[in-house]
């Protein structure tokens, strides 16, 4: 009896450690998430604005959905809180129909970013040939 209640004690105890450190500091930012879908390719994003600056970390990825001989792409874009609309560079993935690629990285601007959203494109080359837009997604911090 007495090495159940120590063992009780001893998993009350360490719950109580584990959660402040579960508990990040990304915790208290907001989650932003948005996907879109053309033929060809489907892109996502997900990510924490953590300031009105910037969203990190920021995660975005393409999946290639048919087998058309062309490769896909992925890439945000922000708006900035002048109204601005930055596209940042594709993230192309070659691997053929069924495959995916994940990029993990975050985006700032010293103009703000009011919102973001993911497009995904069906490339030949260098020519885009169909692309897709997520809703955008709001900054609370801005």
């Amino acid at each position: 009896m007495k090495l159940r209640k120590s063992l009780l004690a001893t998993a009350v105890a360490v719950a109580g450690l584990s959660v402040p450190l579960m508990a990040s500091p990304a915790a208290a930012d907001e989650m932003a998430a948005g996907s879109c879908s053309v033929t060809g390719a489907h892109g996502a994003f997900t990510g924490f604005f953590v300031s009105s600056t910037k969203i990190d970390p920021l995660r975005l990825r393409v999946v290639d959905t048919e087998a058309d001989g062309h490769h896909v792409a992925v890439r945000l874009v922000t708006v900035e809180n002048d109204g601005d609309h930055i596209a940042w560079n594709w993230r192309h993935y070659y691997g053929g129909a069924g495959g995916e690629d994940t990029w993990d990285t975050y985006a700032s601007s010293s103009n703000g970013i009011a919102a973001v959203r993911v497009q995904a494109g069906v490339f030949e080359g260098n020519d885009l040939l169909k692309i897709c837009s997520s809703t955008l997604r709001y900054n609370p911090y801005t």
